[in-house]
């Protein structure tokens, strides 16, 4: 019995000295860890911004814009000869690397007819000259006299035309989508300015039925799977059926209800002899084009809507324009369409940057598109959990996932740590919602103090060494699109 009370009682002891020497070991091991998340306060929308804003064309940003419009002609692009096709790529890639080194993103359009280049030697017209011999000496070729001399134009319903843009766009989507110089593509290709529509034309022949333009829309939506997509008219080719956005190149003067809400801006348009089938064209395409299909309201959440400011205000931007019912009418008219970006601010460029007139410049492109900010940071010292909560006062989402970083600072300057949240959706961030993104203290941390900072990568990182950083309307902005969240000492 005394044996038996023995070994107990050894038995106890060594458990005890196990568990206390697990406990010790703990206590040793454990750290503290304090997190001073940082208060932050809303500002006014930082400009530039990605993919927001007043846009310019090709090599005319101004400082405040991150848009640059290329334009480029079908043979430019795309070769005919001995009945195949080839994709050309030297002036694209050019230009692309251009708009990425001043830190910019393309919006891109391809198209075959231009009456602005009617003289008398230009047509108008740009098809590879194999390509355009074979339509002429097919009787596929028709022409129209307009102000500058005579207009060409193909029968877009020809087969041999049809198959050669088919070619042209599974190359050119093989090569280009998700190019991260380019924030979206207008399908172009078809009827004056790559626009949808033939109105110098004077034949049927050359209108293309809606079977055909489908075709080119299904090989543009397979085609760019990651690249945003923008067409003229969705009542065109059933274009409504497809994941794209729109471009309304008449903007104001055929974009919204507005003058049935203002009886001044009715008076106004009228002075500019618009009728009543202009005043509102795009506002009934988006709106169901007369019940023939389903209304396109809420396409702006997934898709990119922007233009081009009419001609008729684009002469004289900053008198009328910003002030008075121009003003109140193209403020509705963003608000309505979901705008991300608008081109056309003037023949003389934006106004002088000392002027009342600069800033109203100001106000109207940050209205654009995206607000977001971050709205809170919350800290929890002994799990090392760090909760950031992100919102959207604009009135759209920003169309790209983005990645969001996360790094970790020595009061040295050095990032010691980094890391991606893979689960953000940045595209999901949709205006008056919130999103959160929840980030640990690494546990192998050394002890000392640091700050986490946190930003979005911009893909442009892979091919340009200037690349402009999307920035949130908050104080305790770093440099480069960082944000520092919170202060942490680890003991």
């Amino acid at each position: 019995m005394t044996n038996f009370f023995s070994q107990r009682i050894v038995r106890l002891l060594i458990t005890v000295f196990l568990v206390s020497t697990l406990l010790l070991t703990s206590a040793c091991s454990k750290r503290e860890i304090t997190i001073r998340p940082n208060m932050f306060v809303r500002t006014e929308t930082p400009l530039p911004n990605p993919m927001k804003g007043f846009a310019c064309f090709y090599e005319k940003a101004d400082q405040d814009s991150s848009l640059e419009y290329i334009g480029l002609k079908f043979n430019e692009i795309y070769s005919y000869q001995n009945g195949q096709g080839a994709l050309l790529t030297e002036e694209l890639d050019k230009k692309l690397s251009r708009v990425a080194d001043r830190g910019n993103f393309a919006i891109l359009r391809i198209y075959m007819l231009n009456p602005g280049y009617v003289d008398s030697e230009r047509t108008g017209l740009f098809l590879p000259e194999e390509l355009y011999n074979e339509l002429k000496n097919a009787g596929d070729i028709y022409y129209n006299q307009v102000r500058g001399g005579r207009l060409e134009y193909p029968d877009f319903n020809s087969q041999k035309l049809i198959d050669c843009m088919l070619d042209f766009i599974a190359l050119f989507g093989k090569r280009y989508d998700g190019n991260p110089a380019i924030a979206a593509i207008q399908m172009g290709l078809y009827g004056s300015w790559g626009e949808w529509n033939m109105s110098e034309c004077r034949s049927s022949a050359c209108v293309m039925t809606d079977d055909n333009l489908r075709k080119i829309i299904k090989a543009y939506v397979s085609s760019f799977s990651s690249t945003k997509l923008m067409g003229r008219n969705p009542s065109l080719g059933h274009a409504n059926e497809y994941p794209i956005g729109y471009h309304d190149d008449n903007f104001m003067f055929n974009t919204s209800d507005f003058h049935t809400k203002s009886p001044e801006w009715k008076a106004l348009l009228r002075k500019q002899h618009y009728t009543y089938a202009t005043l509102q064209q795009f506002y009934d395409f988006i709106n169901g084009n007369g019940g023939k299909y389903e209304p396109l309201w809420d396409l702006w959440k997934t898709q990119m809507f922007g233009g081009e400011l009419s001609m008729q205000m684009s002469m004289e931007p900053f008198g009328p324009l910003w002030s008075g019912t121009e003003r109140e009418a193209l403020n509705y008219c963003i608000q309505q369409f979901h705008m991300s970006w608008l081109m056309g601010v003037g023949v003389g460029g934006i106004p002088q940057t000392n002027t009342a007139e600069y800033q109203e410049y100001r106000k109207v492109a940050g209205s654009f598109g995206y607000d977001l900010f971050i709205d809170s940071v919350t800290g929890k010292d002994r799990t090392g959990k760090l909760t950031t909560t992100f919102g959207n006062a604009g009135i759209a989402p920003f169309y790209y996932d983005w990645p969001l970083e996360y790094r970790i600072v020595d009061t040295a300057g050095t990032a010691v740590f980094r890391t991606r949240d893979e689960d953000f959706r940045l595209s999901g961030l949709l205006p008056g919602e919130n999103a959160t993104s929840v980030f640990f203290i690494p546990e192998d941390l050394k002890a000392g103090e640091y700050t986490v900072q946190i930003r979005f990568v911009s893909p442009a990182e892979g091919i340009s060494k200037k690349v402009m950083p999307l920035r949130l309307s908050n104080d305790h902005e770093l440099r480069d699109g960082f944000y520092e969240l919170a202060r942490v000492v680890i003991q």
